[in-house]
């Protein structure tokens, strides 16, 4: 799914008549100066780390602009370039022909990366030049300036106009990278890498403030006057509501805990993290506190950095550090606070205690945190016998560190024999079984997660755990909301509710509403849903937590999404991307941006715009080290390549997607990568028995763990289709049954369904799903989308049954 901004691809017919276009402008302007305007394309070079090089070594500089010259000037003249001018350490070229100057830009790359301290920064763009003595000048020389920036180390950056002349040469890959900013340029530029013969991709995330936004962006701080025209009173209701600002001051404390540092043998690392990420969770549901998460806190490099530039990152307040040194049986204990407002250490304590008191610790230090910060601490119930056995508690701790720290599946198998063995050892260490829940909850078995989950919340029940239990309720929702049951997860959803506003934990309140608004906006009770969002939003501003409300405006655009209001999901997940954006929240960012990519694939059919997007995400995850959204985002970008009729590369991209599933034993994404190969060795009965393997072992997961009935039925539909043509038997019955529960069916389904049923309405809905999605294109992209593989088979097939 994709966005507004289409950057079409010109086919040679298109490129001549550009071309011709530009000269028959030059032609017809100022004929003083006919002689000195000509078309060229203009080159800027830049070497990489000169100026630092300069202030080291400057006899070592000197000599490597004598270098740069003699090796590569005779490469220029080869390809009957002109040597304009040096200009410190970078050049000014120009060409008659956009293909001489990119074939001469590669071999200049080549060279100069066999000279040491020569790396280049390449731009090239195709404009009028005006020639005057010995140099050039003009709006375009400017621009080819301003292009060469975008270029990684070693790499080339290009003009839209230059990447028109060479994308249909199947030689040349090149990456879409944005609109730079470009004021007082009256034309329309775009900026692409070239990313084929061995050159290196520009790292958007190191370019983007150079980039305008793409599409409708929201400045966070921005007034909402200015976007009513556009997005109507609902938006504005929620604008008004939300109230969105970062406050200098809050009334509810917030704090980041950091890591504990182990002064022990590295044998010891899980006490200190395990002991960490319990205290988290611990302090965070005590009271009216907002603490930064243990995966936010991973994603910076928080050993190195200040206080002050750690708060500022996670949006806190305090920042606390401790030290942790197990010798023998005895803990030896420090924690310090940090007050970056008043840049002061506002509490500091040491302390020890024994081995047998392992799972107090906990409880001595959140007494700690929540007395420095003049918390009002609620009444908790979890304080029965979990706390026990500290030989159970510390398999607990081992296993909680191997999970959070887990490569693979044999980590995941490693965590959950440690969590058997605390449990065994105490039956009442709940937390230690809703953490085996989780393992299988991130694998995507939900039926043996529920039955731990049930487990779990009857034991909480009987010891009158009401945190656990409401906990568990919360959990078991979501459950069956990844499941698609709605309805279910609304009952544990609204039990979950009742009991933490019994118990106060305000915290888990607005969680809780937020999950509520999914499930009323699946069933399309979208009144409902907003009134949901609007109390769940109410407790972010109560909490000052930015990011809770990037979190719910991205849920909100969800809803829309699924509803089909494209417009609206759309202005909704830029909103939340700006914010995402502004506060330097990467992970929210990843899906915010994959769900853009999605929404441009499906919704707009604008292939281009998904795939760029996708790239963004792909980019972001590969960043984070998130092994579960590389996956995702890698199957993403198959699916655009497979709907485009590349099955190549839709192969290459679930094959890399599906390595990594398997690895982590993501069961959820399998289904998926199974499902999308199936449908490509489907396709023209390509082949049919891989075809049907893929489904089958697609089919298989599904009917083990559950799955939405939506990828359910879009699973049988294709599966039963090789088996007809297979002449293999099965039971239609089953899609006839399952048709009166589905909800949404896309051009692919309802293509799957005419094959199958020889319904020929089926075949009818395809095609106008296919042209309502071209409807609002441009002629240019239209024409593309119409010929892609599947739209033109429906196309064709339509045409032939009237």
């Amino acid at each position: 799914m994709a966005q507004d901004f289409f950057v079409p691809k010109f086919n040679f017919v298109q490129q001549f008549r550009y071309t011709i276009l530009d000269i028959l402008y030059f032609v017809d302007s100022d004929m003083k100066n006919e002689t000195n305007r000509q078309l060229a394309a203009i080159v800027f070079t830049d070497i990489v780390g000169f100026t630092k090089l300069t202030a080291i070594n400057q006899s070592k500089a000197s000599n490597l602009l004598k270098e740069q010259r003699k090796i590569l000037r005779p490469i220029v003249d080869s390809y009957s370039g002109k040597w304009i001018k040096e200009m410190g350490d970078g050049l000014l070229l120009t060409f008659d022909t956009i293909t001489d100057a990119v074939n001469c830009c590669i071999e200049l790359q080549e060279t100069s990366k066999k000279i040491n301290d020569l790396t280049l920064r390449i731009g090239i763009h195709l404009g009028e030049i005006l020639v005057e003595e010995n140099d050039v000048i003009g709006d375009d020389v400017n621009i080819a300036a301003r292009i060469e920036p975008f270029s990684a180390p070693g790499g080339i950056a290009i003009s839209n106009k230059v990447h028109d002349a060479i994308v249909r040469e199947s030689e040349f890959e090149t990456k879409y990278l944005g609109k730079p900013k470009l004021k007082g340029v009256g034309q329309n530029v775009e900026v692409y890498c070239i990313t084929s013969h061995g050159l290196p991709k520009t790292v958007i995330s190191e370019v983007s403030v150079k980039l305008e936004p793409e599409g409708f962006q929201w400045n966070l701080f921005s007034a909402t006057g200015a976007v009513l025209s556009i997005i109507g009173a609902l938006f504005w209701i929620n604008v008004t509501f939300i109230g969105i600002g970062v406050a200098n001051t809050s009334d509810v404390p917030s704090i980041a805990i950091l890591p504990f540092d182990n002064k022990g043998t590295p044998d010891d690392d899980f006490f200190a993290y395990g002991i960490s990420s319990d205290l988290i969770s611990y302090v965070t549901s005590a009271g009216l506190i907002r603490v930064a998460s243990l995966s936010d806190i991973e994603k910076l490099d928080y050993q190195e950095l200040e206080n002050s530039a750690l708060a500022k990152k996670l949006f806190v307040r305090y920042v606390a550090h401790g030290t942790l040194w197990k010798r023998d049986s005895v803990f030896q204990l420090s924690i310090e606070i940090f007050d970056t407002e008043l840049s002061k250490v506002a509490y500091t304590k040491r302390w020890q205690t024994n081995w047998k008191n392992l799972s107090t610790i906990k409880d001595d230090l959140s007494e700690n945190i929540l007395g420095a910060l003049e918390v009002e601490v609620r009444e908790k119930s979890d304080h029965n016998p979990i706390a026990s056995n500290p030989e159970a508690y510390e398999y607990f701790l081992r296993a909680s560190h191997k999970y959070n720290k887990r490569q693979n599946t044999d980590d995941v198998n490693l965590a959950r024999g440690m969590l058997i063995k605390a449990i065994e050892l105490d039956e009442n260490l709940l937390k230690a079984k809703a953490l085996l829940g989780n393992t299988y909850l991130g694998t995507g078995d939900f039926n043996k997660a529920l039955e731990i989950f049930n487990n779990v919340l009857e034991q909480a029940e009987n010891l009158l755990n009401k945190d656990v239990a409401a906990h568990m309720l919360n959990t078991i929702g979501i459950v069956h909301y990844y499941r698609g049951q709605n309805d279910e997860a609304l009952d544990y959803w609204e039990r979950s509710i009742v009991i933490y506003e019994e118990i106060g934990n305000i915290v888990e309140v607005g969680s809780v509403t937020g999950n509520i608004g999914n499930a009323y906006g699946n069933q399309d009770k979208i009144e409902l849903a907003m009134d949901q969002y609007k109390k769940a939003l109410a407790i972010d501003k109560e909490m000052d937590d930015i990011k809770g409300i990037a979190h719910h405006i991205g849920n909100i655009a969800i809803i829309y999404l699924y509803k089909g209001e494209v417009d609206s999901a759309l202005i909704f997940l830029e909103r939340a991307i700006a914010i995402n954006e502004e506060i330097g929240n990467k992970s929210s960012l990843n899906y915010s941006i994959g769900n853009l990519g999605v929404l441009y694939h499906d919704e707009k059919g604008d292939y281009e715009k998904a795939l760029f997007y996708h790239d963004r995400a792909l980019a972001i995850s590969d960043e984070l080290g998130d092994k579960k959204q590389i996956s995702s985002n890698l199957a993403n970008i198959g699916s655009v390549y497979l709907d485009m009729g590349d099955f190549d590369k839709a192969l290459d991209y679930f094959d890399r997607a599906l390595s990594i599933s398997e690895k982590i034993g993501d069961k959820g994404q399998m289904i998926f990568i199974f499902c999308q190969k199936g449908f490509l060795y489907s396709f023209d009965s390509a082949d049919l028995e891989l075809s049907a393997k893929y489904l089958e072992q697609a089919q298989v997961i599904v009917d083990e763990i559950g799955t939405l009935k939506d990828l359910k039925i879009f699973i049988q539909v294709y599966l039963f289709n090789t088996y007809k043509q297979l002449g293999k038997s099965y039971d239609l019955q089953k899609v006839v049954d399952a048709l009166e529960n589905i909800d949404n069916k896309n051009f692919q389904l309802n293509y799957g369904l005419y094959k199958l049923l020889d319904d020929r309405s089926f075949l009818k809905d395809a095609y106008h799903q296919v042209q309502q999605l071209g409807k609002p294109m441009e002629d240019k992209q239209k024409e593309e989308f119409f010929n892609f593989p599947m739209q033109r088979l429906i196309i064709d097939q339509y045409k032939m049954t009237l």
